[in-house]
């Protein structure tokens, strides 16, 4: 392998270095939007950046230097990283900020009219289902106090039934007894 290739390799890996910090400074970018960000999203947010910057490191090895691995790319991938760091990181944060706060406010204005709708229509579903509850509620009750005099009539005439059948059982009985007894 050339000087020169080496010299030309270091350069590409400084500005790999420099393309890495660039994509962890949009990751930077989206926490900075959230206040408060929970351990699971800065979890998966790394595991993401870590497959992004896997990739591209790899495709960039294979394609570039056919495979062989020299500790100084390692070493330019570095200082193209602190060199990204130390120059141009807050401005790039500060303009993925600006960009994706500018993104959040369109889908919260695109998402205002779509809530307000939303709220009118659930009020009118609370409203349907309070009118509902109330007929079904008045048809339950009218259907129980039905039920409670009909049973109560039923009951009335089964104890009836049951006292004049006991009493007309008791009676006959008592006939039949005469009648073997007088025999």
């Amino acid at each position: 392998m050339s000087v020169t290739k080496q010299i030309s390799d270091f350069l590409f890996f400084i500005m790999l270095g420099v393309v890495i910090s660039c994509i962890f400074d949009i990751f930077r970018a989206l926490r900075k939007i959230r206040k408060k960000n929970s351990i699971y999203v800065v979890m998966i947010q790394d595991v993401i950046f870590f497959i992004i910057v896997t990739i591209i490191t790899v495709i960039y090895m294979v394609n570039m230097i056919d495979s062989q691995i020299r500790a100084y790319m390692f070493f330019a991938m570095i200082v193209g990283i602190a060199l990204s760091r130390k120059i141009i990181s807050k401005y790039l944060i500060k303009i993925y900020s600006i960009f994706f706060y500018s993104v959040k406010n369109i889908i919260i204005f695109l998402c205002v009219p779509m809530e307000l709708i939303l709220t009118i229509i659930c009020k009118i579903i609370k409203k349907l289902a309070k009118i509902c509850c109330n007929f079904f509620s008045i048809m339950i009750n009218l259907k129980c106090k039905l039920l409670t005099v009909l049973t109560k009539d039923k009951c009335k005439s089964i104890k009836r039934g049951w006292i004049n059948g006991s009493e007309s059982k008791n009676k006959g009985k008592k006939k039949s007894k005469e009648k073997e007894e007088k025999r």
